[in-house]
C-alpha cells in the first residue's frame, strides 16, 4: 500500500520527510520504503492549444500553437490522434527531461520547425496500463482548463511522494488511508481528522427495484446495496484520476473510480453494476454450478467451480464474489442508473477463487487479508457521497440489505504490571493509556487493571499479549534497553543422533557424492514404488497438485527423479544422495512415524577415460563398496550382511540384496529393474537406501590404538570348486568361523565359469592371511586351522579342493 504525503496531509499534519517517515513506521513492526515521484523529470507546464493546422507534408503530422503561459504562443508539431484546438495539454518545453533520459530538444520535422512535445501521460512515467483508456494511444487532456504555463508534474501528481507499506497479513487496516492514517499518526502522537461520509437526504428515497438474499450468510457476514437513478457517467476530476494511477488503478469514469477511490480511502472494496443491464430484480450471493460460464469485462472467459462464490441475478453472473466484475452488467457512458455494492466476503473463499482463476487483484487481496466490517455501511455512503460529486444523481435509494452482521469491537482486559513485566519496561499507567489513546482505542483503568475496547479496523488484536505488542511498538524498540542475559549458560552443540547423521553425510559426500533434496510429498504411484515395509499411506487433505498428494515412503522415489531430469539433459554421470526423513505409518495407526534414512542413486560411469585410465560403468560392487565405507563408520558392533533377493519389485532380481545387522534388516541396495528404469525413462542405475535411526540404536564398538604387528603374517590361497547356488559370502563367512584365533582376513581374488569346470559348478580362489600378534606362526598351526577349514567346507557345500 503506497501512502501518499499530499492525501496523508488531508489527516494529518506531516512536517516530517517521506524518508524519517517511512524509517519510523519500519521500526514500529511495518516495513516502508520512500518512493519519490517524477525524478529527473522538468520543464513540463500545461499548454492550450490555440490553433492547428495539417502539416505541409505529412497526411498524419499536425502543426499546433500552443500557449504556454509566455508573451508568445509556441509553435508544436504533434502526430497524436487524437490532437485538436482548443485542448489543454502536457508540454514539455526546449530543454526537459523524460524518463529513460530523453531530452527534448528545439528542431525540424519534415521541414517545419517544432519547440517542444505534447505529450501522453505514458511518456512523462505513468505506465501505460495505468493511462485512461481513451488516451492510450495519443496525448494526454486535462479535463477542465488549467492555467497555461502551470508545472503539469504538480497537477497531474508525478511530484508526489509517498511511503510505500510492506505489510504483514495481519495489519490490512493499513491497506486503506484511513487505517494507515491510524498507524502513521499514531507513530507521531497525531490523532487523525477523518470525516465521515454523508448522503444528500432530499435525494434518499424508500422505495427499491431491487431485493437482495445471500444463501450462505458465514461465507457472506454483509451484503450491502444502494441505486443511484439519473446519474450522469463521464470523465473523472483530475484529484482523483492522479490519486489513482498513483496507486497503479486506471481511471476508467467517475463511478468506477469512485469505487476504486473509495477502496484505497477505506480499505473496502466497491462494486457497481449498470441497474438496467440487470437480468432480474433480485440480486443473489451465491455458489457457482459447476461448469457455468462467466465472462470477465476484458472478454476473458472462465469456466466456474461449485467452489466459486458469486453474485448473480437469475441466471446472469454479475461478478465473482470479492475478486473481478462481469461483462453483462459493466458500467459504461451510456449508463444512466446504477448499482453499487458494498460487502465482506469469506477471506478463504476469496483467495481460492482468485488463485484458480488466476485472478489475485487490489479487492481479492483485501478480502483475502480481512476487510472492517464496521465500516462496510459508511464505505457504501461514501461511495454514493463520490459519484454525486463527479456526476448528478437523480435519486439514492435506502440501504438494501441482502446480509448485514452487528460489528462488535472487542473488549480486551490485562494489567498495567503485567504489560510491564512482559516488556521488561517500567512505564506508568499514564504513558500506556497514553498509547492506547493515540492508537485510537477506548481504555478505562481500574486500579492496576484495564479494559481496552479495541475498534473493529483492528481486528487482528483479541488477547492482551496484543496490546503489549501495541504498547511496545509506539513506545519504540530502539528504545528498550540493552541487557546481558542472566542464570546458567548452556553450552552448544549437536545431539549424537545429528553428529551420527553428518558423520554418514560427510562419509558419503568424501566418496564424491553429490546431496541433493527432494520434496517430501510424492504422487500415489511414486510412492508406492520403493514402499518396502509396505506402510499405510499418508495423503494430504489439500494437496496443491496431484504429484504431490502423499508423504513419501522412501527416499528413492526421488532420486530416481534426479537421475532422469539429468539424463534428459546429456548429463549421464551421476552420483547423489539424500539424507531426509520418511513418513513411516504403521497399519491402523492415525499418524506416520517420521523416520531418518540416508538413500543413494549412481549411474553412469564410475571412472572417466584419462591418459592412464580406461572409463568404467558403474556396477554393482561399485555402489556396494559406496555402501560398506558408509556402515564401516558406524562404528557398530554387528556383523553386515548382503542377502540376495527378489522381493524388492522394482529391483532386477539378480542384483539386489537386502542388508542386515546381526539379522535385523536396515536396508537394501540394488539395480533398478529394467522395465521400472522403462517406465522412468533412466538409463542403468543403481540405488541403496539405509534407516539412519536403526543403525544409529546399534552397540558400537569400543576402539582402541593398536601398535603395528612385530611378527609377520602367513598366507594361504584356497581353490576350490562349487555349486553355483552357493554365495561366495556363505564361503567366507564359513571360513571364518572355522579358521581359528588367528585368521585375520578371507577375500575372493578369482571366479571361473565356463570349459573345463562341471556343468552347474564355479571355481572360486580365496586368500587367507593368518597373523600371531604376540609370536611368529608355525606352518604346523597354519595348516591345522587351513585344513579345519577345508573340511568343513566340504562337508557343508560339498565342494571339491582343487
Amino acid at each position: 500500500m503506497k501512502i501518499s504525503l499530499s492525501w496523508l496531509k488531508e489527516y494529518i499534519p506531516v512536517t516530517h520527510t517521506v524518508e524519517e517517515i517511512a524509517n519510523k513506521v519500519s521500526l514500529t513492526g511495518i516495513e516502508s520504503s520512500p518512493v519519490k515521484l517524477g525524478q529527473g523529470l522538468d520543464k513540463l507546464v500545461v499548454g492550450h492549444i490555440t490553433s492547428i493546422k495539417p502539416h505541409p507534408d505529412s497526411d498524419h503530422l499536425n502543426v499546433c500553437m500552443v500557449d504556454v503561459g509566455e508573451d508568445e504562443d509556441i509553435q508544436i508539431v504533434c502526430g497524436a490522434p487524437n490532437v485538436a484546438n482548443g485542448q489543454y495539454v502536457i508540454v514539455a518545453r526546449h530543454g526537459a527531461h523524460l524518463p529513460e533520459g530523453k531530452r527534448i530538444k528545439h528542431g525540424k520535422i519534415r521541414g517545419i520547425e517544432s519547440n517542444g512535445m505534447i505529450c501522453g501521460l505514458d511518456e512523462i512515467g505513468v505506465p501505460e496500463k495505468y493511462v485512461p483508456e481513451a488516451f492510450q494511444n495519443g496525448i494526454y487532456l486535462f479535463p477542465e482548463a488549467e492555467k497555461p504555463g502551470a508545472d503539469a508534474l504538480v497537477l497531474l501528481g508525478l511530484t508526489d511522494e509517498m511511503v510505500d507499506l510492506d505489510i504483514t497479513p495481519n495489519r490490512a487496516d493499513t491497506l486503506g488511508m484511513n487505517g494507515a492514517a491510524w498507524e502513521i499518526g499514531a507513530t507521531y502522537n497525531e490523532k487523525p481528522d477523518i470525516k465521515s461520509a454523508e448522503l444528500d437526504e432530499s435525494k434518499v428515497n424508500g422505495s427499491v427495484d431491487i431485493t437482495a438474499e445471500v444463501d450462505d450468510e458465514k461465507l457472506v457476514p454483509d451484503f450491502l446495496l444502494r441505486e443511484l437513478k439519473n446519474i450522469t457517467v463521464g470523465e473523472s476530476p483530475l484529484w482523483m484520476q492522479r490519486r489513482l494511477w498513483n496507486q497503479n488503478i486506471q481511471p476508467v469514469n467517475n463511478v468506477i473510480d469512485s469505487a476504486n477511490y473509495v477502496m484505497i480511502e477505506y480499505g473496502q472494496p466497491i462494486q457497481a453494476y449498470d441497474l438496467d443491464k440487470l437480468q432480474e430484480s433480485n440480486v443473489v450471493v451465491r455458489n457457482a454450478k459447476s461448469g457455468e460460464k462467466f465472462t470477465l469485462e476484458d472478454k476473458e472467459e472462465k469456466v466456474l467451480s461449485h467452489n466459486d462464490l458469486i453474485v448473480a441475478s437469475g441466471s446472469q453472473i454479475l461478478g465473482l464474489a470479492g475478486v473481478a466484475g462481469g461483462i453483462d452488467a459493466r458500467v459504461t457512458a451510456d449508463t444512466k442508473n446504477i448499482l453499487l455494492e458494498s460487502a465482506v466476503f469469506d477471506g478463504a473463499s476469496v483467495r481460492k477463487s482468485a488463485q484458480r482463476h488466476d485472478l489475485r487483484g487490489d479487492a481479492s487481496n483485501r478480502y483475502e487479508k480481512g476487510v472492517d466490517n464496521g465500516k462496510v455501511s459508511e464505505a457504501l455512503v461514501r461511495a454514493v457521497q463520490l459519484v454525486e460529486q463527479t456526476g448528478n444523481v437523480g435519486s439514492i435509494s435506502k440501504e438494501i440489505v441482502g446480509n448485514k452482521t452487528e460489528a462488535k469491537p472487542t473488549v480486551i482486559k490485562g494489567s498495567i504490571s503485567h504489560i510491564n513485566h512482559l516488556m521488561g519496561l517500567e512505564l506508568s499507567s499514564d504513558e500506556i493509556m497514553d498509547i492506547f489513546d493515540r492508537l485510537g482505542f477506548e481504555a478505562k483503568q481500574d486500579g492496576d487493571n484495564v479494559t481496552v475496547t479495541i475498534p473493529t479496523r483492528r481486528y487482528d488484536m483479541s488477547i492482551e499479549a496484543d496490546l503489549v505488542e501495541e504498547v511496545i511498538r509506539i513506545y519504540g524498540y530502539e528504545n528498550l534497553k540493552g541487557t546481558l542475559p542472566s542464570g546458567m549458560e548452556t553450552s552448544g552443540g549437536y545431539s549424537p543422533k545429528r553428529e551420527f547423521g553428518n558423520k554418514l553425510r560427510n562419509t558419503l559426500l568424501g566418496q564424491g557424492l553429490d546431496e541433493v533434496i527432494n520434496f517430501a510429498l510424492l504422487s500415489k504411484a511414486e510412492v508406492k514404488d520403493f514402499n518396502i515395509k509396505e506402510t499405510d499411506l499418508t495423503k494430504l487433505l489439500h494437496p496443491m497438485t496431484e504429484d504431490h498428494e502423499y508423504l513419501r515412503t522412501s527416499l528413492v522415489p526421488g532420486l530416481i527423479n534426479n537421475v532422469a531430469y539429468n539424463q534428459a539433459r546429456n548429463n549421464n554421470d551421476i552420483a547423489i544422495f539424500e539424507q531426509a526423513r520418511v513418513f513411516d505409518r504403521p497399519k491402523g495407526e492415525d499418524r506416520p512415524n517420521e523416520v531418518e534414512y540416508i538413500s543413494g542413486a549412481v549411474s553412469g560411469n564410475i571412472a572417466n577415460d584419462s591418459w592412464n585410465t580406461t572409463s568404467k560403468e558403474v556396477d554393482f560392487y561399485d555402489v556396494k563398496g559406496i555402501v560398506e565405507e558408509l556402515l564401516s563408520f558406524t562404528n557398530a558392533k554387528a556383523h553386515f550382511e548382503y542377502v540376495a533377493t527378489d522381493q524388492i519389485t522394482n529391483l532386477h532380481p539378480g542384483q539386489s540384496a537386502l542388508i542386515t545387522a546381526d539379522g535385523q534388516r536396515v536396508g537394501y541396495i540394488g539395480k533398478l529393474h529394467p522395465s521400472y528404469q522403462k517406465e522412468h525413462n533412466v538409463n542403468d542405475a543403481f540405488v541403496f537406501e539405509l534407516n539412519v535411526d536403526e543403525l544409529f540404536d546399534l552397540n558400537k564398538r569400543k576402539v582402541q590404538s593398536q601398535a603395528a604387528p612385530k611378527y609377520p603374517s602367513v598366507s594361504r590361497d584356497l581353490a576350490i570348486l562349487v555349486g553355483k547356488e552357493v554365495e561366495s559370502g556363505q564361503i567366507v563367512n564359513d571360513i571364518f568361523n572355522n579358521g581359528g584365533k588367528y585368521l585375520i582376513d578371507a577375500n575372493i581374488f578369482d571366479l571361473y565359469q565356463g570349459s573345463h569346470v562341471k556343468p552347474g559348478h564355479k571355481s572360486l580362489g580365496y586368500h587367507l592371511v593368518f597373523q600371531n600378534p604376540n609370536d611368529t606362526l608355525t606352518d604346523e598351526t597354519v595348516e591345522q586351522a587351513f585344513d579345519v577349514i577345508k573340511e568343513s567346507l566340504v562337508q557343508k557345500f560339498n565342494v571339491e579342493i582343487r
